[in-house]
């Protein structure tokens, strides 16, 4: 089932990161920014996420961005391709699955631990993982989402408020009052 705006805002609040010297790990919230800008400029068209060249540089262009030279933090795209398969709303499609898929019956939408891929060969590489996945799905909820202008500011200041910045700054908007204006944001859901 897919999940809600206010359960999206949610999700990415909570993203399953690890820690490193009392900080949470910034790499899912680039990927996802990264992903978030690709959709807007009509580069991603569908919730199909294929590792390409063009998400590699947004991801490093939004690294530099937020984070520049980390101390604690390298900016590896492939870490949170692999383990956003551990949210909600993202599963990873392998390369020799694509065939067995297009032969199936359209399948809902599986979250089980079955479900979950194990890491490739060649281990954290953008080649080992283009080779091992065909692409990563988001749920089609969260590209509905991610089709109106309003959610994806709203879901960029919860992702650079909880893991881009030590704290939210006095331009971005209170989370409290986003959260109270969802009923009046048209969505495509």
């Amino acid at each position: 089932m897919a999940l809600q705006v206010k359960e999206y805002v949610e999700a990415f609040s909570h993203l399953h990161t690890a820690k490193v010297k009392g900080r949470k790990a910034p790499h899912k919230a680039v990927l996802l920014l990264a992903i978030i800008d690709l959709v807007e400029s009509n580069v991603i068209r569908c919730p199909q996420i294929e590792l390409t060249d063009e998400l590699v540089k947004r991801f490093r262009e939004v690294w530099r961005r937020y984070l520049g030279q980390s101390a604690i933090f390298t900016p590896d795209i492939t870490k949170p391709f692999f383990h956003m398969q551990h949210e909600p709303f993202w599963r990873l499609v392998g390369a020799h699955d694509v065939e067995a898929m297009m032969a199936a019956e359209q399948r809902p939408w599986l979250k089980d631990k079955a479900d979950r891929k194990e890491l490739p060969k060649g281990s954290y590489s953008v080649a080992a993982m283009r080779a091992a996945f065909a692409y990563a799905e988001m749920d089609n909820g969260l590209f509905a989402v991610l089709q109106n202008e309003d959610a994806r500011a709203m879901l960029r200041v919860v992702l650079i408020n909880e893991y881009l910045t030590n704290q939210p700054t006095k331009s971005m908007p209170n989370l409290a009052q986003l959260m109270m204006a969802l009923p009046m944001i048209a969505l495509v859901a």
